[in-house]
């Protein structure tokens, strides 16, 4: 392929020529680049028409058997009470039998966060609004699920009064196919999930699905990267190392071991050196999942294997438990979410070349629960800035669907902290707009000859990446980052091209 008349943006600096260039692509990757290439006999040729190019765009965190069923599920997103989501799910199956829908067709939901619960959920509850019909409503921070009795007996679970959590659920989640329904719904989505994200600009993607997506994956057709995770259960059957390629065209490949340390936090659970507490008398460090001598044997084998690591530490007791096993067994590895990070966690990181794989859209909605449920420990959340500071290599995605799998969202999450009127939270951990996109490209900082053929065009759009002015106090100026992220958020992505293939084209 041919790509005419394009302005290839740095990844590291934010800027772009102001004369045109053309790309050659060829055998997946970036064969030639400079003004009037030639186009050989048969080559495809994409008019660019002066557009930015920029290199493609990674999700570092996506869960993609859930984000495949999102098209299908009830939305309790902002639901503040048992009693809101109880009157969705009326609503939903009254809807359903209006519009005949097979009886008895599972019913997912997908949103809710504990801790905006004065009341907790009951299963007695939910079996008097949904009745028979199997009911499956997941927390939006998807750390558990509110099942009823239907649900509960068609999964082979014992009947209980209150939710399924963490490694309960995280085993319990990729058997949801087996409720009537869902694999016919997840079959749809996951082609509805590439098209989406390669819309969006997103040539690659992190699968911390559960289960086993290494075997998943190449039946689906891949038109993008897809890097699959294994959990520690499915160890011995996952094929290693990291970076083993496990389809023909060679874009699924073997990615990290995935180690669930500790819970989240719209789940009370995610695992504090100091305890927290919320407006409805919960109290508590949050739960450790999987303790020092577990992580160590479960990096131990996964080093053995060739794996690299990616341990999912939220709070800074979890993220100190993660880096201690990390350094005793020497593995590489990510620490997922980075959410509450101290001084030594950051230095740690740095000394070790742990990489920080970070969800900033996740700022945005537990800005305020950070505040009421660590009241004083603000100043530790999404220490983008900091971290970038010591050296520690950032890793943007989303963590899909628990906030939506786009790139310019999370990239203007980094550069603004805000999603409404307020100014920025802790505006110190700002990232100016070009070093947000330098965290979503995979390490590719430039489209150079001899790179991935990766490649997304954008309508031009002057500044999107340019530095905000930063006022005499060091901080960015409020208006300014705002105006970033905003433009951000609307960059206008013309066409997207995987391994030299265009795979969309608006």
């Amino acid at each position: 392929m041919l790509i005419r008349q394009v302005r290839p943006c740095d990844a590291a600096t934010g800027e772009a020529p102001a004369t045109a260039v053309d790309l050659r692509l060829r055998d997946g990757m970036i064969a030639e680049r400079g003004p009037g290439l030639r186009a050989a006999p048969g080559e495809e040729v994409l008019d660019g028409g002066g557009a930015l190019a920029i290199p493609g765009l990674w999700d570092q965190h996506v869960h993609s058997g859930q984000l495949a069923q999102a098209h299908a599920r009830l939305d309790t997103t902002g639901a503040g009470s048992v009693g809101v989501i109880l009157e969705l799910v009326r609503a939903e199956l009254a809807a359903r039998r209006e519009s005949a829908l097979a009886p008895g067709q599972a019913l997912i939901g997908f949103g809710h966060r504990l801790v905006d619960f004065a009341v907790p959920p009951t299963v007695p509850a939910l079996d008097e609004a949904a009745g028979a019909v199997p009911a499956v409503l997941i927390g939006g921070d998807a750390h558990h699920a509110w099942l009823n009795s239907a649900a509960l007996r068609a999964l082979g679970l014992p009947p209980r009064d209150g939710i399924v959590a963490e490694e309960e659920w995280f085993a319990l989640a990729p058997r949801l196919p087996e409720l009537p329904g869902v694999a016919e719904a997840v079959a749809t989505g996951a082609a509805m999930l590439q098209r989406q994200a390669l819309q969006r600009g997103v040539v690659g993607l992190t699968d911390m699905e559960w289960g086993r997506p290494w075997e998943v994956w190449p039946g689906r057709a891949p038109r993008m990267r897809i890097r699959t995770a294994v959990y520690p259960e499915q160890l011995a059957a996952a094929p290693g190392p990291t970076g083993t390629v496990l389809e023909e065209r060679g874009l699924v490949t073997m990615g990290p071991l995935k180690v669930i340390v500790d819970g989240a936090l719209g789940s009370h659970s995610a695992y504090t050196r100091d305890a927290y507490t919320d407006g409805h008398g919960y109290s508590g460090h949050g739960v450790l999942s999987v303790g020092p001598e577990a992580l160590r044997e479960a990096l131990a084998e996964a080093r053995s294997r060739g794996l690299d690591a990616a341990v999912h530490a939220i709070g800074d007791a979890a993220a100190q438990v993660a880096l201690a096993a990390i350094a005793e067994v020497g593995i590489a590895a990510r620490i997922e979410h980075a959410q509450m990070l101290t001084d030594d966690d950051i230095d740690t990181m740095a000394a070790l070349g742990v990489t920080a794989s970070v969800q900033p859209a996740h700022l945005l909605d537990d800005r305020d629960a950070t505040e009421t449920i660590w009241p004083g420990h603000g100043t530790q959340a999404f220490r983008l800035r900091d971290l970038r500071e010591a050296g520690v290599q950032l890793a943007l995605g989303s963590d899909a669907p628990v906030a939506p799998l786009d790139p310019w969202l999370a990239m203007a999450a980094a550069v603004h902290r805000s999603a409404d009127e307020r100014p920025a939270w802790h505006p110190r951990q700002q990232l100016q707009p070009r070093e947000a996109l330098a965290a979503s490209t995979d390490g590719i900082d430039a489209l150079q000859v001899g790179g991935p053929a990766d490649v997304v065009l954008l309508e031009d759009a002057e500044h999107l990446f340019a530095d905000v002015p930063r006022g005499t106090d060091g901080l960015m100026d409020e208006g300014a980052a705002r105006e970033a992220g905003q433009r951000l958020q609307a960059a206008e992505v013309l066409a997207t091209v995987v391994a030299g293939r265009l795979e969309s084209q608006r």
